[in-house]
């Protein structure tokens, strides 16, 4: 701020606030609120033309190479959504919010261009006094404008003090010597400097009045609105999962689910949840739910019949599955489509249970309900309902005759002419079903099992099951779009589920959920070889959007015992790997060059008194042995065979040195 406010100043008739200045403040805020309101402008008044398409908010990951189907109940569902969610009220408060954005940047335009722009540092403005005024005249306007901005007089007010400093410098820059001539040559009684500038702030924080309304406001958000958003943050995610669902009712579905849970204990057990528990109960809707009751087929005895809202929850379930939408009034079918959107979770959760628990029949029945719930398909339902404008009467022209289809996996398999049940159909009609039958997804599947970088299958080994799917009905790049749901209240993107299971006891071992949308995916599932011989497994992939599209897999192998002579496991070191074990490491190559100087060091001291020890040992026999030969009288060459013999004793303990000590006094006795 120094430097900005050494060298710049403002032009204005009131009192200048160095360092300060609206004009910056109000293009940073105005370049702010540009940047945010143009493209958010663009994308309101596209959805207000055109309408906004849901599938942009509710699945992020949607891409132009995304193929989506092209009947006519799809797109006309598409079109109804698009109209329903164009004025809403989340788009109004938008509207009223960009409005007041564009207000204010109106206002900033008109305020800026009151504005001058900055120049150069002029000591007789600072002075309010003319460039051809006398030294008297100057010495007289600084006295006068320092006793109105002197500190003393504004011990609060740290613009005063700016300003005190900025007229100190312009009647310096005016009177001393030096000074003038800096100014005369630089622009600046301070010599050559160079300005900085930073972000701009409101003329407003710094002024005296002000400053206790800005602390009010300051402690306003510190000590109320942030400990207050942070609360209601915590009361609103303290009771939900990580996945989104109810914590209640990850309890209730863990005491309620068990390995005999079937497709028909899910109506009930989605409207105990406390997704549904939580919807309004109106005093109309008992009226409204009598002809839903008189046509509902119920599978399954109710065991909550003493809570209206499970069962209101429950009969609704079974209308969207059996198709009885048209008895739905339309608060009805507002209460369906929340708890449609509600399901998607709930059902997650319940295949999450069952596949922790390892029960494959649960899990995958949580699944074909999550399908049903989607394609509005009752329970033992054909999946050729599935295809657009199929009733029951075309079902049964499918099953009768020569190549009878029961499954949709074989309706989609057969050529266009030679699909059956398609005869009474209006033209449009057969062209919406080979659009839906282009649109579902063809699943290749292929898998092997094998042991990573073995040959052979051994105890203990971490067996990889590698599934290759891949979709035949995309061309190379293009990505499966939403599925063909015209019942149900929002775009869905396929899943599929991948269970390894034990085929004996139909225990899952592995399992896997793929999200993808591209058209070849692959997946890798491993587990541990826990017992040797022939093993059975079973792949199965179930799609959570589709009913008829599951398919299996058995996989057969061997597994040899760890000790069985057939299994030749070899260590093959590879010179590579020779090499990098000889490669000093990070911590040796950071400490490389020292430590090798110490090791250096201590090695050449080892040395040297290993060295001055030898010597020693070497001066001391010879003299011992040549004095014993001089006092017996013999020649000195007689002594080299002792010396020999005092070099070797050193080498042995005590007991030998004693034994030497006793051999040469009988031996000097004999002398």
């Amino acid at each position: 701020m120094s430097g900005f406010r050494d060298t710049f100043t403002k032009d204005d008739g009131k009192e200048g606030l160095l360092g300060y200045d609206d004009a910056a403040f109000l293009y940073f805020a105005g370049c702010v609120l540009l940047v945010a309101a143009l493209p958010w402008t663009y994308q309101v008044a596209k959805n207000a033309i055109f309408g906004r398409n849901p599938s942009e908010k509710e699945f992020v990951t949607h891409k132009k190479t995304d193929r989506v189907c092209k009947s006519a109940s799809m797109a006309s569902g598409s079109s109804a959504e698009v109209a329903k969610s164009r004025f809403t009220r989340g788009f109004l408060i938008q509207v009223g919010v960009l409005a007041f954005m564009w207000l204010c940047l109106l206002i900033i335009i008109a305020n800026v261009g009151g504005h001058q722009e900055m120049r150069r540092f002029d000591p007789f403005a600072i002075l309010e006094v003319a460039a051809d005024a006398s030294a008297a005249d100057i010495k007289k306007a600084y006295r006068k404008l320092s006793l109105v901005y002197h500190p003393d007089k504004n011990p609060d007010d740290p613009l005063a003090v700016s300003r005190f400093i900025e007229i100190t410098r312009a009647y310096t820059s005016l009177t001393d010597e030096t000074a003038k001539s800096n100014y005369e040559k630089y622009g600046n009684p301070d010599g050559p400097t160079t300005s900085k500038v930073g972000i701009g702030l409101p003329r407003f924080l710094l002024e005296k009045t002000n400053q206790l309304m800005i602390l009010c406001i300051f402690f306003f958000f510190l000590l109320f609105v942030v400990p207050m958003a942070a609360i209601q943050y915590y009361q609103r995610t303290k009771d939900y999962a990580s996945n989104g669902v109810l914590i209640e009712t990850l309890h209730t579905f863990a005491s309620y689910i068990n390995d005999a849970t079937r497709v028909k204990n899910c109506p009930e057990l989605l409207a105990i949840s406390g997704e549904s528990r939580a919807m309004v109960m109106r005093p109309t809707d008992n009226e409204a739910m009598k002809p839903i009751g008189q046509q509902v087929v119920e599978h399954k005895k109710a065991e909550f019949a003493k809570w209206p809202i499970v069962m209101k929850n429950t009969y609704l379930v079974y209308a969207h599955m059996q198709r009885l939408h048209h008895l739905l009034t339309p608060e009805l079918r507002q209460d369906l489509d929340q708890l449609l959107r509600c399901s998607m979770r709930i059902s997650q959760a319940m295949i999450e249970i069952g596949c922790m628990r390892e029960w494959f029949f649960t899990a995958q029945a949580m699944i074909d309900f999550r399908r049903s719930l989607v394609q509005a398909l009752d329970i033992k339902a054909s999946s050729l309902l599935q295809v657009p404008h199929f009733t029951e009467e075309h079902i049964k022209h499918c099953k009768t005759g020569k190549n009878p289809v029961s499954s949709l996996d074989t309706f989609l398999k057969k050529e266009p002419e030679d699909r059956k049940g398609m005869a009474s159909l209006e033209p449009e009609q057969v062209l919406d079903i080979e659009a839906f039958c282009e649109h579902v997804s063809h699943m290749e599947l292929r898998a092997t099992v094998e042991v990573e970088d073995e040959t052979e299958i051994v105890v203990g080994d971490i067996a990889t099951v590698t599934v290759q799917m891949k979709r035949n009905n995309l061309k190379e790049g293009e990505t499966v779009g939403p599925v063909h749901a015209p019942l149900f209240p929002e775009p869905k993107y396929e899943e599929w589920w991948v269970f390894l299971v034990e085929g004996s006891v139909s225990r899952i071992i592995a399992f896997e959920r793929v999200r993808s949308t591209e058209r070849f995916i692959e997946e890798k599932m491993r587990f541990q070889l826990s017992r040797p011989g022939k093993h059975r497994l079973e792949l199965h992939i179930l799609c959570d959007s589709y009913a008829g599209l599951d398919q299996k897999v058995v996989l057969e192998f061997n597994v040899c015992h760890e000790d069985d002579p057939a299994v030749k496991r070899e260590i093959v070191v590879h010179k590579e790997d020779e090499d990098l074990d000889l490669q000093p490491t990070l911590f040796q190559q950071f400490m490389g060059d020292f430590g090798g100087e110490e090791e250096s060091e201590e090695e050449e001291d080892d040395d040297d008194k290993d060295k001055d020890k030898d010597k020693e040992k070497k001066k001391k026999a010879p003299k011992a042995v040549v004095d014993k030969s001089l006092a017996d009288g013999e020649d000195v060459g007689a002594t080299e065979e002792p010396e020999s013999d005092v070099e070797d004793t050193s080498k042995k303990g005590g007991k030998d040195k004693d034994k030497g000590g006793e051999s040469s006094d009988s031996s000097s006795d004999s002398d």
